[in-house]
């Protein structure tokens, strides 16, 4: 039985969980060790999934796991060079400003079924997919709240420029699979950055403009 502390405590890391921007034009000096990182991905490996993912994906090389999303993680050196390849393109987003304060960038996939018809879309309209899209985002959100509690910051983009064909194939992204979110992590905030908040963190309402109690 948890204790009424770390109840408080668990709530309280969700609340400060918020979406930030950390943008620099300039070398940002802090590195998060390799082990932190794992630690976070290893907290959203444990998100639910109700379906494992299709044998397609399962065979793809050591990338095996039947859950279905995958990760892919760089460091702040591969974030460096990409935000350069990107800037060569000329890309004009924020992206490369974030790439420069980034820590660590992580590409989450998640895993569509094969589609079973001809259609124009990236994946059919399935309960499955729907649901392996559920599990994917649950593992992202176990990955935010556990990076909260170890007070780095996070950016959940989806994806820009990071989304593009030429982007995921550099990055050895199989075609197969689709960019749910960029993840940005970023060490504590120097005078050498700039920030920029969600929009939208404070216009959720409470909690009776979206939750109400049904008796039959």
């Amino acid at each position: 039985m948890s204790s009424p502390e770390s109840v408080k405590l668990v709530d309280q890391v969700i609340r400060n969980r918020k979406t930030l921007k950390v943008l620099s034009e300039k070398q940002y000096p802090f590195v998060l060790a390799k082990v932190v990182v794992e630690e976070l991905l290893e907290a959203a490996s444990w998100a639910p999934f109700h379906r494992p993912a299709a044998k397609t994906h399962c065979q793809q090389g050591d990338l095996n796991s039947k859950v279905p999303w995958r990760s892919y993680v760089l460091d702040s050196k591969s974030c460096r060079n990409l935000r350069q390849t990107l800037l060569d393109a000329g890309d004009t987003t924020k992206i490369p400003a974030m790439l420069m304060s980034a820590t660590n960038l992580i590409q989450f996939t998640w895993l569509p079924n094969p589609k079973t018809s001809a259609n124009d879309h990236l994946y059919e309209p399935t309960l499955e997919n729907m649901e392996h899209i559920a599990a994917a985002s649950s593992a992202i959100q176990n990955l935010l709240i556990a990076a909260t509690a170890r007070e780095i910051q996070t950016y959940w983009s989806s994806g820009g420029s990071l989304r593009k064909p030429e982007t995921m194939k550099r990055l050895g992204i199989p075609e197969n699979e689709i960019l749910l979110g960029s993840i940005f992590l970023f060490g504590p905030i120097t005078k050498a950055c700039t920030t920029s908040p969600g929009k939208l963190r404070d216009l959720r309402g409470p909690q009776n403009t979206w939750s109400r109690w049904v008796e039959l």
